[in-house]
């Protein structure tokens, strides 16, 4: 005998699951709804089987080919335009040459179709139709039969005043290969509309057989999660992969779960997903293949697709989600919600109940969905934040987004010209850096491979290299971030209007390819991280003395540290290395013992850094800022040299008695750096070259870093962080423009008020929901009256 599976459903009501895929490929624990029919039709003898296809058929043909791998022979037959259910079929007449079944690819059921087809010989009918009772037959066909099983009347989708029973058609038919010949091919044509009534009202043997079991159409949202929950509750009886580690608890193949879970049954996780330390897995969760959750997540009745991200302290309720989906950390998606595949949902987001979003949407950060989401893109479009464009590795940041990335920078910003590439070292970083050469060389675009070096080196190579840009990936694997920089012909972080022109390549993909004869050359050149330490120990440099040598304890990547190594032994100084990462908090204790000169601890990109006194006092924040000022000074008189609105006042009064001059600048790297573009350094954003210039400051002075800062006047800021909504930033920054009247202030960056003694900057924060409160005063009661001052006025400006 043979079978037709009807498998050209739109699944329209399913959306937006459905958008980009056929409903009977829509998964059931892990596997296609189709999936399940084949096995049901294998299992009573039935492996001639024909396929009706017209939404998206690609994605049938490929995941079940020609049946090979399932044991059957599928026969695909296509329709160009809709032909209705017995159209469909007709459309496969040639393959029909005998008895056969039809039955739906997007219903789940564990039927015996044998008895059915019993049934149906017994009967001597043309056409028998498999049913079933429910409980509100409102959405089928509702069909009354004899005591023979004759079918006597017949209603598709009535009204409750039509209700005559609760037994329904569930669309499974046993069919003698006449009754196709009843209407032509290549029309519109339905069973339940056209076929059946014409049969019942020329008294044809039309017969139903009301079967027992297990049957679920798949047909909305709702019947879609429940007939899942059957499925671990084995209300249907079908073969879940996996092993039942628990009682209703089916695991797949290669799961990773840490021993802090929560569990409680039923449950479902497919294979190579991750569940991370302190995540809780509710009842009726049902996780897919390759899904990561990240600690302290909590899922409850929630539906998971494949290759998805949840992210630290997600809280899942009721919630369905397609694939690759990520959710940023504070995540709470509420009961009811659907999210469409391939959509971001930011940082403390909320997606209230019942809201439905579809695929490849971007959900701002701490943004709360109050109504469905369908058109348009909540998200700024925004690749670049402060510091390049960043991500997470492998989740946000991969190769894909790479070789992407890499084509619309090269097309826009660089074609025909010859840029530098690097990365820290880290594999993943090298990975990424392979990708981002090939997509530069693709569109045209001569590549300088500087191999693994720092950030400051990378942007010194530029300058001395004459390229006419840069890329430098940067992973920071203690913080879990990836960052694409990106550097100018002056080896300064390009301006906004470079990233709006890549953004705009990016999204639109308006770039073109080189031709073959026009491909990018490739270089490598391994020597810029030896001709950058020259160039920093020719401004930091100075003569030994007969005291004994400076010396530095320094806790430092390995990677960093090789380089702070060669630098302190030519400035003179003995090196203590303080190994390990995690040795931050033994670094005062250290320089104390060891009776140093100083602590160093600099981070793996060899930019940031905070120092130790000799005494054991940490050293950071705005007190580090200014002692990297005040050594620039006085090793680069006559200079102009940019400083961020926020940073201490006293600054211009050290310059001034130093012959220098501080010209202040928004708080961006770029704005700081391009006051003094023709300098190769600069003391904020290169930990190596203001550590060269504090030995040298303290070798000229003969004092020790203690001694240093006490020469410096007190000054008092305090700084804070004020949570505030995307959409509410505008209003908060309108209103507090509004009490500028008669006051003086400066917009730089932000809104700088002025008081007596003292002043306060609000800073709307670029990458995340906050605004920054800085502010400093004559006394430290001032300043933080200041930031509390201006915390109500923010408050108050969002109501």
């Amino acid at each position: 005998m043979k079978a037709v599976i009807m498998a050209g459903g739109k699944g329209t009501r399913l959306r937006p699951l459905t958008c980009h895929l056929p409903k009977p490929m829509v998964p059931l624990l892990g596997r296609p709804c189709m999936e399940y029919i084949i096995d049901l039709l294998k299992k009573h003898g039935i492996t001639e089987i024909a396929v009706t296809i017209q939404y998206l058929p690609d994605v049938i043909r490929d995941y079940f080919g020609d049946g090979t791998d399932f044991s059957v022979k599928l026969h695909y037959f296509e329709e160009s335009a809709p032909l209705g259910t017995a159209g469909s079929v007709k459309n496969a007449q040639s393959f029909l040459d005998e008895r056969f079944l039809v039955i739906s690819g997007d219903a789940l059921t564990d039927f015996d179709l044998t008895e059915a087809v019993r049934f149906h010989e017994e009967s001597g009918s043309h056409a028998t139709l498999v049913l079933t009772q429910v409980p509100e037959p409102l959405q089928y066909g509702v069909v009354m039969t004899d005591e023979g099983g004759r079918v006597t009347r017949f209603l598709e989708k009535p009204g409750w005043g039509e209700v005559f029973s609760d037994t329904v058609n569930t669309g499974i038919y046993i069919l003698e290969p006449h009754v196709l010949n009843r209407f032509d091919a290549d029309i519109e044509y339905d069973f339940s509309n056209q076929l059946f009534p014409e049969l019942l009202a020329e008294e044809q043997p039309l017969y139903g057989y009301v079967a027992e079991g297990y049957w679920s159409d798949i047909g909305n949202l709702q019947q879609y999660r429940q007939t899942q929950f059957d499925m671990l509750d084995g209300l249907a009886k079908v073969q879940i992969r996996g092993e039942e580690l628990a009682p209703r608890v089916f695991v797949g193949g290669n799961v990773s779960a840490a021993p802090g879970i929560k569990w409680t049954g039923p449950a479902y996780i497919g294979e190579d997903s991750q569940l991370e330390d302190g995540v809780e897995i509710g009842e009726y969760c049902i996780i897919g293949r390759g899904n990561r959750v990240a600690r302290g997540s909590s899922l409850e009745r929630t539906i998971l697709w494949d290759h998805n991200h949840i992210a630290e302290q997600n809280e899942l309720r009721g919630a369905t989600l397609a694939s690759r989906i990520t959710c940023l950390e504070h995540s709470r998606l509420s009961d009811g919600s659907v999210i469409g595949s391939h959509c971001e949902i930011g940082p403390k987001a909320t997606v209230e109940p019942n809201v439905k979003i579809w695929p490849k949407k971007h959900i701002r950060e701490s943004s709360r969905l109050t109504s469905s989401f369908i058109w348009g893109d909540l998200s700024s479009k925004s690749l670049f934040k402060a510091n390049g464009v960043s991500g997470k590795p492998n989740i946000e940041i991969t190769p894909e987004f790479a070789s992407r990335f890499g084509t619309a920078y090269g097309a826009t910003l660089a074609k025909g010209k010859a840029v530098t590439v690097s990365s820290s070292h880290h594999e993943f970083a090298k990975v990424l850096k392979r990708s981002l050469t090939a997509a530069l060389q693709s569109v045209g675009v001569q590549v300088i491979d500087l191999g693994v070096v720092l950030p400051p080196v990378a942007r010194f190579a530029v300058r001395q290299l004459q390229a006419g840009g840069g890329l430098h990936v940067q992973l920071h694997s203690d913080a879990g971030i990836c960052t694409f920089e990106c550097y100018d012909h002056q080896g300064l972080p390009i301006g906004k209007a470079a990233e709006r022109k890549v953004e705009n390549s990016y999204w639109q993909e308006d770039y073109g390819r080189a031709s073959l004869s026009a491909l990018g050359a490739y270089y490598e050149d391994d020597s810029l991280t030896e001709l950058y330490l020259r160039s920093v120990l020719a401004c930091t440099a100075f003569e030994s003395s007969s005291a004994r040598p400076f010396r530095v304890v320094v806790s430092a990547h390995p990677e960093v540290f090789s380089l702070v190594k060669l630098l302190l032994e030519r400035l003179h100084s003995e090196l203590i290395h303080l190994p390990g990462e995690a040795q931050q908090d033994q670094l005062p204790g250290c320089v104390t013992a060891l009776q140093a000169d100083m602590g160093l601890r600099l981070d793996d990109d060899g930019r940031r850094m905070s120092l130790v006194s000799e005494r054991g006092m940490r050293i950071d924040g705005d007190q580090l800022m200014v002692l990297q000022y005040l050594s620039f000074f006085h090793s680069f008189k006559q200079t102009v040299i940019g400083a961020p609105v926020s940073a201490p006042h006293l600054l211009e009064s050290l310059a001034d008695g130093l012959g220098c001059r501080v010209q202040r600048t928004k708080e961006s790297a770029r704005s700081i750096m391009e006051v003094s573009a023709e300098l190769l350094l600069h003391p904020l954003f290169d930990g190596l070259f203001a550590t060269g210039l504090i030995l040298q400051n303290m070798h000229r002075s003969g004092l020790t870093l203690h001694s240093l800062l006490e020469l410096v006047p007190s000054f008092y800021l305090h700084r804070d962080r004020i949570e505030c909504p995307w959409d509410a930033k505008g209003k908060v920054m309108r209103r507090m423009m509004r009490q500028t009247q008669g006051r003086e202030v400066e917009l730089v960056d932000g809104i700088k008020f002025h008081h007596d003694g003292g002043w306060v900057l609000l800073l709307p924060d670029s990458d995340e929901p906050t605004f920054n409160v800085i502010a400093q005063g004559d006394r430290p009661e001032l300043a933080e009256a200041l930031v509390s001052e201006y915390r109500h006025h923010i408050l108050n400006s969002m109501q």
